[in-house]
């Protein structure tokens, strides 16, 4: 493979990135105006409102009842009406009849549980999470820290069906059990007017990190037997200025398997069912996630059914015998895909941090360990990028030297090449035998050129996957006006046109690097172009992947620029003699 196949290559790469590229300005835009919406949309509901219809596919009928008063705040704790959630209640599954969900009367309340990594508020209606700060980590969209529960919407919902009965405690008031800040534990209850009973008991992990989730729900045995779900049940929210609704997706690992389902994964019934051993089940965004850890084996389906936004929302589900008393513990994880984290906590959350297919894993997690050790020496993720690059090159050193070795000399042989082949186009045996005769002469390799290149694929594939996803990056600057490596650097603002400086100098030094390398006239034009399509491909990437792709090219260039000088030297000498 010469330097021309491996740039086309590249540039196939580039293509097959279109869909984050070429919308992103626009999805940047659609973004900021949701998030308006959202916020004028986001008024609170009238005392009263209960169990709602289902945000997805229905099979059934959908009702409403049972009044929720209001009432005085008590304790000195945070009082008042529930927002009006977006999901007007859980989403239902085709054939389910959602009946009226009637309980006592009770205020709307709430109640906040907080540790270093988390600030979590609860509220009576529907026992839920009304909020999930992480405080460590900031929201451009928003200009605030960032909530992984949308404005107006709530999360971490519980639906138990009963024979033919479908209730939904979404929106239902609870009454609360238990509260204690101190220790970290709130306790909601509700039992509907049929003896449904749900209880929702919440608290803090002793690692701050976690919470801990149990939900009791029993029926009365004449109603039938019993099915139930619980999931965090609404989408988490687009965190970045350049986030894409297609980075919101559901998620599960069942056993070794990992399965992530988008809105086209749930099919025209608007649902998918997963079988196995669930270890861990949420909803995941580019750098955040909601995610369930279940009591080992006591979960074995997962449910993939549709948010408030249309976005595949994960739900553990279960049955269990007629007037069974259920008992379900969960730890539920909320906050950064931070490998090391995910790592520490195991359960095999990592996979969820997305270090390209299984096979490169071995090389990303490398990578990526290898740029937060570097991290810990030089606090700066830019400069630690520039050194893994420097690093990279200095291992595929020789190999490298080899293939751009072999394409020079290639390239000063075509000549020859030419008129051996114009020589004996009327016969290919002694024409292949000149060619080989040929290549022996200046102990040249055909194949030298390839597979060197080839060998590197891996280690780009990794880092780039690295680079793109790594939460460690997100809004970490590097110098200048590049403060987060994780977006497009802003130079300056061109009208509705931002200017990205990076991706100018990466087009720059590719043409540079192209300059240096040696090219039949006739494709000039051709590779001269490259380097355009790759701006207009690249345009838009994170700041961190452009800088690894520029000092690449530079060290590529000056490392042909090397080879150039050597092989002339060599060339001058041999015409001496």
């Amino acid at each position: 493979m010469d330097k021309r196949t491996l740039i086309a290559v590249f540039v196939i790469l580039g293509v097959l990135l279109i869909d984050s590229v070429w919308w992103s300005s626009r999805t940047r835009q659609k973004q900021q105006q949701s998030t308006e919406t959202t916020a004028q949309q986001a008024t609170p509901s009238a005392p009263g409102t209960t169990a709602a219809t289902g945000g997805g596919p229905t099979g059934g009928t959908a009702a409403t009842g049972g009044a929720a008063a209001t009432g005085a705040p008590t304790g000195g704790q945070a009082t008042g009406s529930a927002p009006a959630a977006q999901v007007m209640g859980a989403p239902s599954i085709a054939g389910e009849t959602l009946v009226a969900t009637r309980v006592a009367d009770a205020p709307i309340e709430a109640r906040r549980l907080a540790t270093k990594s988390f600030q979590a508020t609860f509220s009576t209606e529907g026992g839920t999470i009304t909020s999930w700060v992480v405080p460590d980590y900031k929201n451009p969209v928003t200009k605030g820290p960032v909530d992984l529960v949308r404005p107006g919407s709530r999360a971490l919902h519980v639906v138990v069906s009963a024979g033919q009965a479908t209730f939904d405690f979404s929106r239902v008031p609870f009454q609360l059990a238990d509260y204690n800040a101190s220790s970290g534990m709130v306790s909601f209850v509700a039992e509907d007017s049929s003896g449904v009973s749900v209880t929702k008991t919440y608290r803090v992990d002793p690692n701050g990190l976690l919470l801990d989730v149990e939900v009791r729900l029993s029926a009365p045995a004449g109603l039938g037997p019993i099915r139930y779900r619980i999931g965090w049940g609404s989408a988490l929210p687009i965190t970045e200025l350049y986030g894409k609704p297609e980075e919101l997706r559901g998620t599960a690992l069942l056993g070794e398997k990992l399965v992530s389902v988008d809105t086209k994964g749930l099919g025209k019934e608007g649902l998918k069912v997963e079988k196995g051993n669930v270890r861990w089940a949420g909803d995941r965004s580019k750098y955040f996630v909601a995610a369930l850890v279940p009591d080992s084996l006591t979960v074995d389906e997962v449910a993939f059914l549709p948010a408030a936004d249309g976005s595949a929302s994960a739900w553990l589900t279960g049955a269990a015998t007629p007037g069974s008393l259920v008992v379900r513990h969960a730890r539920l994880y909320a906050g950064a895909l931070h490998y090391d984290t995910l790592t520490e906590l195991g359960s095999g959350l990592d996979q969820l941090v997305n270090l390209g297919w299984k096979w490169l894993l071995p090389v990303s997690t490398f990578l990526l360990k290898s740029l937060l050790l570097l991290y810990k020496w030089i606090p700066n993720y830019g400069v630690g990028i520039i050194l893994i690059s420097l690093l990279t090159k200095v291992v595929f050193y020789p190999l490298t030297q080899s293939s751009l070795r072999t394409m020079k000399i290639m390239h000063r042989l075509q000549p020859r090449m030419t008129e051996l082949r114009a020589k004996y186009k009327e016969d290919p045996v002694k024409m292949n035998s000149s060619v080989m005769a040929l290549y022996k002469e200046h102990k040249v390799n055909p194949l030298g050129g390839c597979l060197p290149m080839l060998l590197q694929v891996p280690v780009f594939l990794a880092l780039y996957n690295v680079l793109l996803y790594s939460v460690e990056l997100r809004a970490a600057g590097f110098m200048a006006h590049v403060h987060d490596l994780s977006a497009p650097d802003i130079l300056f603002q061109l009208g509705p046109l931002p200017i990205h400086l990076l991706p100018i100098l990466m087009t720059g030094s590719t043409f540079w690097m192209q300059a240096l390398t040696p090219t039949d006239p006739n494709q000039k034009p051709l590779m001269m172009l490259m380097p355009v399509m790759m701006l207009f491909f690249m345009y838009n990437l994170p700041a961190g992947v452009i800088l690894y792709w520029t000092v690449n090219n530079v060290l590529s260039a000056l490392q042909q620029q090397w080879v150039n000088i050597a092989d002339d030297r060599e060339t001058a000498a041999r015409a001496a003699t």
